[in-house]
């Protein structure tokens, strides 16, 4: 294993599924790395000042353009090779699912995203 200092600032929040109140550090490795993928997730790209490539970008992939799932799950594992290095330095195994349905009540589809790593279950619908 890699000598890395896992602590991270803890963000989670009243109504996250997995809250804890009055944590600041968060140093355990697994929750470290769900806290660096849902910030991916549910990041839009430019929005974090100093690096513009950050984020999953996942609205404007799903609404703006006609793009697979395929296409969007190699994208956001780009994002994950680059910005979680404990995940390919720690040899931790991770699944990744997207999946695009059709809504046709709102003339739009929608994505489900279900990421698994080491007993943790991230979901995340994208409308």
């Amino acid at each position: 294993m890699a000598s890395f200092d896992f602590k991270d600032f803890y963000i989670g929040y009243p109504g996250h599924p997995r809250f804890t109140e009055l944590k600041i550090i968060e140093d355990d490795l697994i929750r470290v790395i769900v806290q660096k993928y849902e910030m991916i997730l549910f990041t839009n790209k430019g929005d974090v000042f100093g690096d513009p490539e950050f984020g999953g970008d996942l609205p404007l992939l799903l609404h703006q353009t006609r793009l697979s799932a395929e296409t969007i799950k190699n994208d956001l594992l780009s994002q994950i090779i680059i910005y979680i290095p404990e995940l390919t330095e720690n040899n931790i195994d991770f699944k990744l699912d997207i999946e695009i349905f059709p809504n046709p009540n709102k003339f739009e589809e929608y994505m489900v995203i279900n990421f698994e790593l080491a007993g943790y279950e991230v979901y995340a619908k994208i409308v």
